[in-house]
Parts: C-alpha cells; structure tokens; sequence
C-alpha cells in the first residue's frame, strides 16, 4: 500500500510540477536556480539547481504537512509564512542585483565557509523562502496530504505520500532549472555575461515577490486553463486515495464522492440528503452572519479555496449558471488549503475580488469538509428542491454535464 501511495506521490507530483500552476515561479527557477549556476568553463559541479530545487522541496513539504498546527500553536497571524517568505524573496533578490545588500545579509553568516547568498548555499536559502511561498494545483494528492497535516492526522501513509509527492514535483522543477543551467553554459553570451545573469535573477526575485503580493501571479494563472486537468484524472484512477481521513459521509454520498474523484458521471444520481454545514468558523454575505439554508431550492455548494488556482477557474462558471438561472442558488464553503487562508479577512479580500457575492461557510474546521466527504479543491455538489444531493463533479471541467444536471433539477418539481 505504501508503494503504491508512494508512486502515485510521484506521479501526482510530476504532473504538478508541468501544470500552469507554477509559471510564476518558473522564471526563478530557470535563472537563479539555472542559469546562474552554470559552469564558467562546463567543469565543476554545477550543483545549485539541484539545491534551489531541494531547498523548494523540502521548505514547502514542512509546510504544507505543519504549518497550519505550528501556527496554531503560536501567537502569530496565519499569514505570517507567507509574508515572511515574500519579505525574504526581495530581500534576497535586491542583494543578488546590489553587491552591498548581498554583504549585509552575509554578514550574520561570516563564520560559516562559503557563505555567499548567490553561492552554494545562497541557492538552497533561495529554494527554502520559495517553498513559502509556492501553492501549485491543489489535485487529490496534495489535497490528501494537505488536510491530513492541517488536522494533525499524519501517519506514514501521509508522510509516504508527501515524500512522493515532494520528489515528483521536486523532479519537474529540476528539469526546467537543468535546463536554463545547460543553456548558460552553451551559449557563449551568456557566460561572458554572468554578472548580467546575477542581476536577471535578482529581477526575477524580487518580480515573483511583487507578483505574488499584489496578485498578479493569479492572474497569468487564471489565463490558461490547467492543460494537465485530464492527465491527473487518469493517472488518479490507477490508484485510490481511499475516503478521505477523518471523512463522516453517509455511505452513498461517499461513493458518490468516490465515482466523482475517478470518472465524470452523466446525469442525475442519488448520493443522498445533503450533510448540514458543521462547525462554521464564521458565514460569510449572509444577513448577520446567519447560517445559509437550502431554502427548497436548486441549490449548487462549492468547496473551494482561496489561493487554489482552478478553484478560481471554476467559479466564472458558478457565475454564469446563476446568471441564466434565477432560481439557483449558490453557496460556498471555504476549506483552507495553507495556513494562511485560515484568515478571514483574507477570505472576505479574496471573495470581493473574484466576486464571490453569495453565502460563504468559512470551514477552518475542516468539519464540513469531512462531513461531505470531500477529497479535492474544488468540488462542486448539485442539491434538489428536497435536499437530496444528486450530482458531484471534482475539479475542473465537466461543466456542461453540471448544468445539464442543473436545468433538469430546476424543472422537477418539489
């Protein structure tokens, strides 16, 4: 079992580390980490992709399966890893362009041998502050092991899933970073050049930081579809991440779930009474702050998260059904993925932002997540007029099949 989890780690991870989810950090990894770790002469070492790579890896791993406890734990806002690693990145990007800031943050470390910030162990710095900072696809593997670090439930066969999920995606990112690295040493302008190569990188440092602070990394994201979509579906058949740990579903809205996650289902089904929105940190556009309702109606709940890239990909749509069907009614339950999307006011940004007007059930809890017995962000439940849920879709795509399922539902009658 744990090979098996392990290989679908891997391969989970691989197909993470090709998705459009990380263009943003791309740029980094194919200058800082490649290119400025090429070989002036094609001799050496050259073994500061490998440790941009390790550092992304190992940072974002840690945080993902302990951030949200740790932080729990402290008197810290949940923002703070996300800050502090975007404070670092322009740091560390200025003294990569500026000689002077790369001798000031190297002068806490000058006992240690070979201490420069654009050195050897610069780049495994450089890969620790991206892992903060980094959030790719969210697909049932991450997902799996991301609830199971922010719930405390991690046993081996979460950290096994991890570690595969580490090495594939750590692989992807290596490829592209050995690239940018092969690049430089075979073209004779760019060796001539490596103090232009420093200052390229040091741009892109200090670009990612200031994309991801002001957003703008999301908006290259949600301008192209997740093209690795349907290669994660069938590579997720092959094997089964099971129930989700601590999942308190009814048995047919499990299996319901469960034929969600691995095949797109047609037409209308019987998954059972929809379960009641637990433990609510707090509701969100809801007169008072009351608990939304089912009301009778067509109703469609989307479990999303804020920073998940094809959660935003999905939500246009939530729009445009709601738009050509007055009588649908939409409500959301945001599950946070990383510690910082715990914040609520960092919710209410987001949601005003993507125009997410309707109920939101703020599930910091994770009780509603595992009272529906959801696996992945986003997934998106259809309920009838009587309560019943009768169509699942997980992910992206299938959006013609939900609103087939939708107009149906909206023409029965109660």
């Amino acid at each position: 079992m744990n090979l098996s989890l392990a290989l679908l780690g891997i391969v989970g991870g691989v197909i993470t580390g090709l998705s459009p989810c990380v263009l943003p950090v791309l740029p980094v990894i194919l200058l800082s980490g490649g290119a400025q770790g090429a070989r002036p002469d094609g001799d050496g070492p050259g073994r500061r992709p490998y440790l941009v790579v390790a550092g992304l890896v190992t940072s974002f791993t840690v945080f993902t399966l302990t951030g949200t406890l740790a932080l729990a734990a402290l008197p810290v806002p949940p923002t703070v890893i996300r800050w502090a690693g975007l404070a670092a990145l322009l740091l560390l990007g200025a003294g990569l362009i500026v000689p002077r800031v790369e001798r000031w943050l190297e002068a806490p470390f000058a006992w240690i041998p070979q201490r420069t910030v654009g050195g050897i162990h610069g780049g495994f710095v450089l890969g620790l502050v991206l892992g903060a900072v980094y959030v790719p696809c969210a697909g049932p593997v991450l997902a799996a092991i991301a609830v199971a670090g922010a719930t405390g439930q991690i046993g081996a066969s979460t950290v096994v899933l991890a570690a595969g999920f580490a090495l594939g995606t750590g692989a992807s990112l290596l490829v592209f970073a050995l690239a940018g690295r092969a690049v430089a040493e075979r073209v004779t302008a760019f060796r001539r050049r490596r103090r232009a190569i420093r200052i390229a990188s040091g741009v892109a440092v200090v670009g990612l930081a200031l994309a991801l602070t002001f957003n703008a990394a999301g908006f290259v994201q949600r301008a192209i579809p997740d093209y690795t979509t349907a290669l994660s579906h069938e590579v997720e058949k092959l094997g089964t991440l099971g129930p989700a740990k601590g999942s308190t579903a009814p048995a047919p809205l499990q299996d319901c779930i469960d034929d969600a996650l691995y095949t797109a289902p047609d037409g209308v089904h019987d998954c059972g009474p929809a379960p009641a929105f637990q433990q609510v940190t707090r509701w969100l556009n809801t007169p008072g702050g009351q608990p939304a309702t089912l009301d009778g109606k067509v109703t469609v709940v989307d479990f999303w998260t804020f920073d998940c890239i094809n959660c935003k990909h999905v939500i246009p749509h939530l729009h445009d059904w709601a738009g050509r069907h007055p009588d649908l009614q939409l409500i959301s339950v945001h599950t946070p993925e990383y510690s910082f999307e715990h914040d609520i006011p960092g919710v209410e940004k987001a949601a005003a932002k993507l125009g997410v007007t309707y109920p939101i059930a703020v599930d910091n809890s994770y009780a509603t997540w595992s009272a529906w017995g959801v696996q992945a962000w986003p997934t998106v439940f259809v309920i009838d007029k009587s309560g019943a849920v009768r169509y699942i879709a997980t992910g992206e795509g299938n959006y013609d099949k939900t609103e087939r399922v939708i107009e149906s539902l909206l023409q029965q009658p109660m």
